[in-house]
């Protein structure tokens, strides 16, 4: 990443603008040791300076970075402080930005840690943070979109979008690690990924992108339809279903070239997923998976809808009890081992 880059993240953590997805690619560049020495110069010129600051008396000032100093398991939050009318001459600020910065620094292999030690092993709804307009989700899920696209979101991935903005003129996502997608079509409005300076564009399709941060390459992958990859410089290539186009972040060098593209997703093989199907669909999937006979007591159990993933090493009971919750149904084996569903059912 270019240093300017980062400087920009550290202001915007500093201000309290970050969203999740750029709070995510700070903590990716702090572990990757790689700003070192700017993370050093910074915290110098902060204890340096001695500007104007808001007045906020010296109790406070203590409590302010005692507790920042405190939390070792948690990402330092920046604290607002209420504008008085006096101001004075103050460095207090600067240290407290200074000490921020260095929790960041100890915290980088910590938050890694966490988030790839915690994910959840089933997400039945949507898991959003809401800041502003701002829409974000993480780590293994799928997502529904306002246009009706789906999109099937990997460990240690992020996405987010403008809930505002979206599906107005333009429809625009950012992503960061791996994600799947099932675009509706609109000609009229395109949508875009954005993962750093590449972008994908596409007006209808279904593609994969691999993007972690760790990595040097972004990778995207074409299923259905056709997606266009470029830059705001340049159009990398125009890819069609079993062609793939990766991209170096540094050099923006790029190579199009064919592949099978059931070995890019075949992550997903990984989840049993249930997207928005009914129930005489939800149940064939999970009969033919665990190879068992279920039958529906009342066949107006087969007008229920229902969307849950889970991961493939999940065991029939959790499925059924979790299935079963979610319709307002109940189970119970036969003699033979064959499953009945009973319920009142959905018109």
């Amino acid at each position: 990443m270019k240093k300017e880059i980062f400087e920009k993240l550290v202001e915007g953590y500093l201000q309290n603008t970050l969203s999740q997805a750029e709070l995510n690619r700070l903590m990716q560049e702090i572990k990757s040791d790689e700003h070192d020495d700017f993370i050093k110069e910074k915290i110098y010129a902060l204890l340096q300076e001695n500007v104007a600051t808001d007045s906020i008396d010296q109790q406070k000032d203590e409590h302010i970075l005692k507790q920042i100093l405190s939390q070792p398991t948690a990402i330092p939050p920046i604290i607002s402080i209420q504008q008085k009318r006096k101001k004075r001459k103050s460095s207090l600020y600067f240290i407290y930005a200074a000490a921020t910065i260095t929790v960041l620094i100890a915290l980088g292999s910590v938050f890694f840690y966490k988030e790839q030690s915690s994910l959840p092993s089933i997400t039945i709804k949507e898991n959003t943070i809401a800041k502003k307009d701002i829409l974000a989700f993480n780590g293994k899920q799928v997502i529904h979109l306002p246009d009706g696209s789906t999109i099937i979101l990997n460990d240690n991935s992020s996405i987010e979008y403008d809930q505002k903005a979206f599906n107005d003129t333009i429809r625009e996502v950012t992503l960061l690690g791996e994600a799947y997608f099932d675009i509706k079509r609109n000609e009229k409005k395109p949508f875009i990924v954005h993962t750093g300076k590449v972008s994908t564009k596409v007006l209808g399709t279904a593609f994969n992108i691999n993007a972690y941060g760790e990595s040097d390459k972004i990778k995207v992958t074409v299923e259905r339809g056709k997606v266009q990859v470029g830059d705001t410089q340049k159009i990398y290539g125009v890819i069609t279903p079993n062609e793939q186009i990766t991209v170096n972040k540094n050099t923006l060098d790029f190579e199009q070239k064919k592949v099978k593209v059931e070995i890019a997703t075949a992550w997903k093989s990984n989840y049993l997923i249930l997207d928005n199907i009914n129930m005489e669909e939800a149940t064939s999937l999970i009969s033919q998976k665990y190879k068992v006979s279920i039958t529906l007591s009342n066949q107006d159990i087969k007008n229920c809808r229902i969307t849950a993933s889970f991961l493939n090493d999940e065991d029939l009971e959790h499925i059924l009890k979790v299935v079963c919750s979610v319709i307002e149904a109940n189970y119970h084996y036969n003699s033979n081992g064959s499953i009945v569903l009973e319920g009142k059912g959905c018109q």
